[in-house]
């Protein structure tokens, strides 16, 4: 608030500068990205004095409506009239959803989506509820999770995908109705507490505001956010894959321990080098969830070439932080 009022003074301050000889350090029109992020911090720390529910109530409004810009047009899009999405892969192939996940765009999926069409998956890759190419608006990971089970309960989904915070996402749409398939996260938090107390963390939120952010949460939902996640993956069992990089700092590698403490009949594997965004690309994950999602009669008799040198799945054992 404080920053968009100050916004065009700052752009004036910016060309004013530049006109007599000063530039300023990314051009004319300086995103002041370092101003902007001490007015936010300024702005929530003097609320949650005021009022700690007026902070809780903006800084989830804040995570809530982090949507970056629309994802390019790529090849095999595929229009429904809902959500925007994309298919690969034969039509008659096991049904595969793919969700990326929050403050990210679906084309990050896209190496895993195709390599999986590759070996006879047919698969959906839609861009999440008020994301991407879908209409911007801000919304709990709950009522994302509902829309897409409306959307895709009637596609006979047999695996459902979701990296990062589409982990959560893609649990909550499993308990909305979209049917009884197998579940992999990749490098996925062990709940929403955790996921919003390493957010408030990241953008230098008051201490003050972890309880009174996680209680107005839990009015709002009906749940406490320290049992979404838990409380959906525990009833996965052997129909859960958990997926993690041991460099992941965004999400630390232990949370996927905890994830495997309440599942334990889940398959799980730590992957070394590569982290939060470049596992998405590593051909040992696209190896692990192949092996576990589809059934061996939708293989192709020949393997699509790997694209860098294979290294060995290490199984997960011990918390490795980053």
């Amino acid at each position: 608030m404080l920053f968009e009022l100050a916004y065009p003074g700052l752009c004036a301050w910016a060309l004013l500068r530049r006109a007599t000889g000063r530039p300023t350090p990314a051009g004319p029109l300086f995103a002041f990205r370092a101003i902007r992020g001490r007015m936010r911090r300024h702005e929530l720390s003097g609320l949650t004095a005021l009022n700690p529910r007026w902070g809780a109530w903006l800084a989830l409004h804040r995570f809530e409506r982090m949507v970056p810009g629309a994802a390019p047009q790529m090849r095999s899009t595929y229009e429904t009239g809902g959500l925007a999405e994309q298919r690969f892969g034969p039509v008659d192939g096991p049904r595969v959803l793919l969700l990326h996940g929050w403050n990210a765009r679906s084309d990050m999926m896209l190496p895993l989506a195709l390599d999986l069409a590759a070996r006879g998956a047919r698969v959906i890759l839609p861009d999440l509820p008020g994301e991407g190419r879908n209409p911007a608006r801000p919304m709990s990971f709950g009522a994302k999770a509902r829309i897409l089970s409306a959307q895709y309960r009637s596609e006979n989904i047999t695996t459902v995908i979701g990296h990062s915070a589409g982990g959560l996402i893609a649990a909550l749409a499993l308990e909305a109705g979209l049917g009884r398939a197998r579940l992999v996260t990749i490098c996925a938090p062990f709940s929403l507490e955790t996921l919003l107390r390493a957010y408030l963390f990241r953008i230098g939120a008051p201490k003050a505001l972890n309880t009174a952010l996680l209680s107005y949460v839990e009015q709002r939902d009906g749940r406490a956010p320290a049992k979404v996640g838990p409380e959906l993956y525990a009833h996965m069992g052997a129909w859960m894959q958990v997926i993690h990089a041991r460099r992941d700092w965004q999400v630390r590698a232990s949370e996927a321990d905890a994830i495997r403490a309440v599942v334990p009949a889940a398959a799980s594997t730590l992957l070394d080098g590569c982290n939060h965004h470049t596992i998405l690309e590593d051909p040992r994950l696209f190896d692990a969830v192949a092996g576990f999602a589809l059934p061996r009669a939708a293989r192709p008799t020949v393997r699509p070439a790997p694209r860098r040198s294979q290294r060995p799945l290490e199984p997960i054992a011990g918390g490795q932080p980053c």
